[in-house]
Formats: C-alpha cells, sequence, structure tokens
C-alpha cells in the first residue's frame, strides 16, 4: 500500500496506514490533487481489513496544514470552477474522514489552520506536539467559514466558535487539551509514538462497533456540515455573480 505521489506519502507501517502531506515549503496548504489522494487512500484503507487506523500527518516541523491551497491556479484559468473543484474536494476528504470505519488520528507537528484545523476537529482524535496550534483565520483573509463555524458550534459550542472564528487567533496546543481538542499534547519527538499508542488503543476496538458508534457520535456534525455546505455554495455563486458584473 505504500505510495508516493507529488506532495504526498502513504506508507503502511504495521497495523497503521500514515498519511503524510509533503508540501512543508508550502505550509503543507492543499491541493485538489492532494485532497484526493488523501480521500483516496483513507477509502483504500478502509477497504483493507487489517487496517486498524489511519494517522494523518505533515512534513517538517512547523506547519501540520495551512488548509486548502487558495492560490492554486487552474488550467483553464476558470477561477470560479476552481472555487467548485475546491469545495467539493475539501467535502469529500471531510466525509471519508468521517465515515472511515476504523479511527483517523490526526497527528499534529505544527500549526493546523483553516481546512487543516478542520480535519484535525474532524478526526476521531488528534495528538500535538507542544509547539502545535489550532487556528481558523479565515477572517483575516477576508473569507467567511461557515463550516469551521458549524464544526465549532457542535464540538464546542457557540463560544469556542466566537472565539476562534471571529478573532481568527491560533489556539496553542495546551489550550486546545484543556478545551478537549486535543487528545494528548507531547515533545515533538514524541508525536510518533504517542500517535500509535493512541492508535494502538483505538483501532483494537471491534471495526463494526467503532465504525456504528462513530457514525452515531458524527450524526449532528454531519447535519451541521451539510448547511454550511449548501451555505459556501450560495456565497461562491454570489461571489461569482459579483465578478461577473465587474467584469
Amino acid at each position: 500500500m505504500n505510495t508516493t505521489q507529488e506532495n504526498l506519502v502513504v506508507e503502511r507501517a504495521e497495523d497503521f496506514l500514515w498519511i503524510t502531506i509533503n508540501r512543508a515549503e508550502k505550509a503543507n496548504a492543499m491541493t485538489v490533487a492532494i485532497m484526493e489522494g488523501i480521500t483516496a487512500a483513507i477509502r483504500d484503507g478502509a477497504g483493507d481489513q487489517t487496517v486498524k487506523a489511519v494517522l494523518l500527518t505533515a512534513a517538517g516541523g512547523r506547519v501540520f496544514s495551512g488548509g486548502a491551497d487558495v492560490r492554486e491556479q487552474p488550467e483553464d484559468g476558470d477561477m470560479a470552477r476552481q472555487r467548485e473543484h475546491r469545495s467539493q474536494a475539501l467535502a469529500a476528504l471531510q466525509d471519508a474522514v468521517m465515515d472511515n470505519p476504523v479511527p483517523v488520528i490526526a497527528v499534529l507537528n505544527g500549526i493546523a489552520s483553516g481546512g487543516g484545523a478542520m480535519l484535525a476537529l474532524l478526526a476521531d482524535a488528534c495528538v500535538a506536539a507542544e509547539t502545535a496550534s489550532l487556528s481558523l483565520p479565515e477572517i483575516d483573509l477576508g473569507i467567511p467559514t461557515f463550516s469551521g463555524a458549524n464544526i465549532l458550534e457542535v464540538i464546542g459550542g457557540r463560544a469556542l466558535a466566537l472565539d476562534l472564528i471571529q478573532t481568527g487567533r491560533r489556539m496553542p496546543a495546551r489550550e486546545a487539551l484543556t478545551r478537549g481538542l486535543v487528545a494528548a499534547v507531547v515533545p515533538a519527538d514524541e508525536l510518533k509514538q504517542a500517535a500509535r499508542g493512541l492508535a494502538g488503543t483505538l483501532g483494537a476496538k471491534e471495526r463494526r462497533v467503532f465504525a456504528d458508534n462513530k457514525q452515531w457520535i458524527n450524526r449532528e456534525l454531519k447535519a451541521a456540515l451539510l448547511e454550511a455546505r449548501a451555505q459556501h455554495a450560495r456565497h461562491r455563486k454570489a461571489v461569482a455573480a459579483a465578478e461577473a458584473v465587474a467584469h
């Protein structure tokens, strides 16, 4: 199952499938191809009865992921279509994480922002290096984040959503631990070991029962994401219409 494609490495190690975003020079921002590659790898892992857990991490020691690469230029120059492709790829990746019958563990080697933070929050568990942090800084980029807001509201309530969404601030890993957003915070050199330990614990559960529980636990989250995606679609349509008028 070991594969390497541009900016993405998928490796089998014992009972675990490791997926590594390998684009550190670009803050591990996820292109459409990267998101589609991660989604495919997660689904392949789900189809392998010998895979006990999927661990998602990134190269480098500074950034887990800056989220979807909003600067990616489409070959045909159609930015409206590119926004649609990016949105669809991110939604499919989020669904793959939430629907995977085996545990998906986010292994935060550094800053997780935007779509990267959302992946960490949607995972079954998250282990973070002491230097890691979570942020949803879209407001400072002039972009609303309906999905991020709904994820945070379901997970931690309105106060948490207001805190992170409306300030765009970074929440350090230690604070995220106290808020229940990550399962463990460890020194960077102990990160993979801690992740393997948690993967072993969760992966030892009966797959069918774990999957049934997961589906039920995530039901409100999935409904909230569907609502947010519909709002994102309306917003993209409005932006495209305004751009058409401007040109």
